[in-house]
């Protein structure tokens, strides 16, 4: 199961479970409206906010704004990770 961690109008953030099983990196996903691996944006949160795969939902300024919320939100989403990540593996 992949959780829903924050909503911001119309974004939404969420954690990847094939993430938190093989990758040492926290990681969020970005997208619009509902969850779409295949097309929504991942951020990687650790060690520094950086944009591992930009997507094809969000357009530059929404991923821009997605960035600047996942900074605001950067420790709640580490240690929401590292609780996802410890009932995952």
């Amino acid at each position: 199961m992949s959780p829903r961690i924050l909503r911001e109008g119309s974004l939404i953030f969420w954690f990847h479970s094939f993430d938190a099983l093989h990758e040492n990196r926290a990681s969020v996903h970005v997208g619009k409206g509902m969850q779409n691996d295949t097309h929504d944006a991942k951020v990687w949160i650790e060690p520094t906010i950086q944009v591992a795969r930009s997507g094809r939902t969000l357009r530059a300024h929404e991923l821009n704004r997605a960035l600047k919320i996942i900074e605001q939100n950067q420790a709640f989403l580490l240690e929401a990770w590292y609780e996802y990540r410890g009932r995952t593996n």
